[in-house]
């Protein structure tokens, strides 16, 4: 016996009757929750959210609302409710439904949208100066609403992206992120270090994205060079050769911020430095 058992041979009278009442035990549950999963899709999301499937009980499904004028209202339309439920569940059918004041949460109120604000139509007219003919009224619509989703952002407390310049959530925004990262835009960078005159001569190569990138990026290396040569100057006493090297590497800062040569600088463009810098170059060198 125990070998045929162990084969799938036949099982005892006690084993076969509790297989199957826990399967019926099994269907008759699934067919209960059946019936509450279905609610909401019955009658709807904004009955849904006024009430809660408790329990069924044979034919009758018991739903919890949140007060009694409620209650009665849906006990009125309860028939609607039954022949969209039942058409849901095919051969369980639901005879009765019972609405109770129970605990129903209330509903959330829907998320208010900000409108969009006026057009910034001056800034619309700059970005397309350069489009003529048929196209211009179009192209000036289009400008336009860029602007007001420009402001709507800034007004939700977005800040202009450092790179780009337009209003992100993110700093900098997600798609100059990715263009800091290119290998072009990184040499490119470098060469500006040494070089600013050179910025002129990016946009053909790197475009308009990959230009600011790749300034933005000499910019940080040279606050920091310049950050710790101003240390340098006053732990050396304002030594007249650090000094003058930052001198030097003020220039290419500020012509990169200003975009302008170096050879135009005025000594009011100094205001773009970082503080310590300003404090160094604006001592009175030792004598």
């Amino acid at each position: 016996m125990s070998n045929a058992r162990r084969l799938g041979g036949p099982r005892n009278v006690s084993e076969l009757l509790g297989a199957t009442l826990g399967a019926a035990r099994l269907a008759k549950g699934v067919q209960r929750a059946r019936a509450i999963l279905a609610w909401p899709q019955a009658v709807g999301p904004e009955i849904a959210r006024l009430t809660r499937p408790r329990s069924q009980q044979g034919g009758t499904l018991f739903v919890e609302v949140r007060d009694s004028a409620t209650a009665h209202h849906l006990t009125l339309q309860r028939h609607h409710f039954l022949r969209s439920l039942n058409a849901l569940l095919g051969e369980e059918r639901i005879t009765e439904i019972r609405f109770s004041v129970g605990s129903v949460r209330a509903p959330s109120p829907a998320p208010r949208v900000a409108p969009l604000p006026a057009p910034d139509r001056a800034r619309a007219r700059e970005l397309v100066r350069n489009v003529d003919g048929d196209l211009k009224d179009a192209a000036l619509r289009a400008a336009e609403a860029i602007t007001r989703a420009r402001k709507w952002r800034e007004e939700q407390g977005w800040r202009p992206c450092p790179v780009c310049g337009e209003a992100s959530k993110e700093q900098p925004c997600r798609a100059c992120t990715l263009t800091l990262e290119d290998p072009n835009v990184k040499r490119a960078a470098r060469t500006l270090t040494r070089a600013p005159e050179r910025l002129a001569a990016l946009p053909p190569l790197l475009g308009d994205s990959g230009t600011n990138a790749a300034r933005f990026t000499a910019l940080e290396l040279l606050e920091g060079q310049l950050e710790l040569l101003a240390l340098e100057c006053v732990r050396s006493g304002g030594e007249e050769g650090y000094r003058a090297f930052l001198s030097q590497q003020a220039e290419v800062y500020l012509a990169l911020w200003h975009r302008k040569p170096r050879s135009v600088l005025k000594r009011e463009d100094r205001a773009a430095l970082p503080e310590r810098v300003r404090q160094v170059l604006g001592a009175e060198p030792p004598r």
